[in-house]
């Protein structure tokens, strides 16, 4: 008797290893597979083989069934195209506003959407109110980030389970993790060439334009934090602290491929984000620990991955001298406390370098780390860099920005110190006429970091005590009753306000004094196509305000400048009086 499904294994007979394996009912789980998910068979077809030859026929049905349960929920596919997944995130938000519009109480619509998102094994997402949590579903673009953004974790952990990311294949990341990134990052940048911000001084720029001009700029970014690096260390010296370069790593369960390239077999099955929690979740309770024996560190933390994607830390500390000893004691503890007896844990899991500074600079250290894991520009003895494997630094950096976007990883992190948004709104003055502001805002317009954590009372004062801090505000015009800031978001949720300068000693130091109105693509070509003499027009959109009721201002939040300024208005000015008596304003502001 002839099978139905006999023409399928014509594929198989002529080129395909799998048709060899095991009963017609293997054959047709992997042709099955394959008409499934042809975009990723050809990427598994060898890992599947190996399962098949070395393990069974059953074991390669089995994982046919794991591997289709992760790469397909319900009418949900993992493979397709982005197109695809934008159609899919239009149907669901539309099914969420049918949900929505069908039952009236917001606590039983949200729990119908629920069940829903659970069918697919996703979350319903975090709002202050079950009204805003059905709001972001009824988004598209919500639908878009959370499918977009699992799609691409999904296929890259698959990778990772099949030994397609080591040194030997796709180094760091999966090549289809790399290459849904870069598509991405084709859209973002096309979308960022065509939306156009205007202020109300109708001036316009692209987004790009302003994005250059920012830390999303891989030059600035860099240059930023070896900036800040350099000043730490420039405080170390002063204050005779000593400096300690200490490297974190997972347990060997926690790597899908050993060093040599081979699969490891006490591979739990975890993922990048999975040992990122690890790594995090250990930090924390070594600094209760330090908290509790009152040391006092600051630097600079680098996550960056091992060939097989898994993540490991490095950190550049600085310490009193009398405490160092106690803080890699606690350090090394902590970090063998789990699977501390495997082979090799005491080498692996913990390293510490010491820090001569007569040697040379301790920002040394970590400068490969920070420019490979941005754009890889960096040189060695005059040639360019490498990593590790012996690939140029400058070739998989954007397979390691990849793996962290994909993966959601924080790759820097600062430890103790002011905090940088404070800097760069400094960097935004002209002039100060209070002593403290002035210090610290010389010190950086001159990319001073050591100045400016002198500045704000050192490199271990808390946050309390810094004597400035960024402001945010809901902004509110007293005379006319009218906000000037929009105080609910897009879901209807209580806005926390706007970045828009200082605070200092009780006084506001405003650094964004634009305010800006950022164009869709279809209607940044309306705009352009405006005859001459409409800025009036584009002036008074921007300038159209909704009108506040006086439950709108009891109901704004504490720390709003609107609500300062009630409290005070008789001892401090509004701070938009300010503007020209002492503050003078360069730049863009903000978009």
């Amino acid at each position: 008797m002839t099978c139905p499904n006999q023409r399928k294994f014509h594929f198989y007979r002529n080129q395909g290893r799998l048709y060899g394996i095991g009963t017609r009912r293997t054959r047709l789980a992997v042709t099955d597979f394959r008409r499934r998910f042809p975009q990723v068979f050809w990427g598994l077809e060898p890992a599947l083989y190996l399962i098949g030859t070395e393990q069974g026929c059953v074991p390669l049905e089995i994982a046919l069934e794991e591997l289709t349960f992760k790469l397909q929920r319900r009418d949900l596919k993992f493979t397709v195209d982005d197109a695809l997944i934008v159609d899919f995130a239009k149907a669901k938000a539309r099914t969420c506003g049918e949900i929505s519009a069908r039952i009236e109480d917001p606590a039983e619509a949200l729990s119908a959407i629920a069940k829903l998102l659970d069918r697919y094994g996703f979350s319903l997402p975090d709002g202050e109110t079950d009204k805003s949590r059905i709001e972001r579903t009824k988004s598209d673009r919500w639908w878009r980030r959370l499918l977009r953004k699992e799609q691409k974790q999904v296929l890259d952990n698959v990778a990772r389970e099949y030994g397609l990311v080591s040194k030997k294949r796709g180094v760091y990341v999966s090549d289809w993790g790399l290459k849904l990134h870069l598509e991405q990052l084709t859209r973002n940048s096309s979308l960022l060439d065509e939306m156009v911000a205007v202020n109300d001084q109708c001036q316009e720029y692209t987004l790009a334009e302003l994005a250059a001009l920012s830390v999303s700029n891989p030059y600035v970014r860099r240059s930023e934090l070896i900036v800040r690096a350099s000043g730490f260390e420039t405080i170390a010296r002063e204050l005779d602290h000593d400096g300690v370069f200490l490297t974190l790593t997972t347990p060997s369960k926690y790597h899908p491929v050993r060093a040599s390239g081979v699969a490891n077999p006490k591979y739990n099955g975890s993922t990048p984000k999975e040992a990122q929690q690890y790594l995090t979740e250990l930090w924390a309770r070594i600094r209760a620990q330090l908290d509790r024996e009152e040391i006092r560190i600051y630097g600079f933390r680098i996550t960056e991955p091992h060939h097989d994607g898994t993540p490991h830390w490095h950190l550049m500390l600085f310490v009193d001298p009398g405490e160092k000893s106690r803080l890699v004691e606690i350090m090394r503890d902590y970090a063998l406390l789990e699977d501390g007896d495997e082979p090799g844990a005491d080498e692996a899991r913990f390293q510490e370098v010491d820090i001569d500074y007569e040697r040379g600079s301790a920002t040394g250290y970590i400068v490969k780390y920070i420019c490979k894991n941005i754009d890889g520009e960096f040189q060695e003895d005059g040639q360019d860099a490498e990593d590790w494997y012996g690939n140029l630094t400058k070739n998989v950096a954007p397979r390691v920005r990849a793996w962290a976007s994909i993966h959601g990883i924080r790759q820097f992190q600062q430890i103790g110190g002011p905090p940088v948004t404070v800097w760069r709104e400094l960097r935004r003055l002209e002039h100060a006429d209070d002593d403290t502001v002035e210090a610290a805002r010389i010190a950086a317009d001159k990319s001073d970091w050591a100045g400016f954590v002198k500045a704000m009372h050192g490199p271990c004062a808390k946050r309390v005590d810094h004597p400035i801090k960024a402001a945010k505000w809901i902004e509110f015009d007293q005379d006319t009753g009218e906000y000037l800031d929009c105080p609910v978001n897009q879901y209807g949720e209580p806005s926390k306000g706007k970045l828009f300068g200082l605070l200092a000693r009780g006084r506001y130091w405003i650094t964004r004094v634009f305010r800006w109105e950022v164009k869709r693509p279809q209607q940044a070509k309306t705009l352009n196509s405006i005859v001459d003499g409409s800025w009036l027009d584009r002036l008074k959109r921007l300038t159209q305000v909704p009108t506040a009721s006086q439950a709108d201002i009891d109901a704004l939040p504490d720390d709003t400048a609107y609500t300062w300024e009630k409290l005070n208005s008789e001892i401090h000015p509004p701070p938009w009086s300010s503007v020209n008596n002492c503050t003078s304003i360069r730049g863009l502001g903000s978009v």
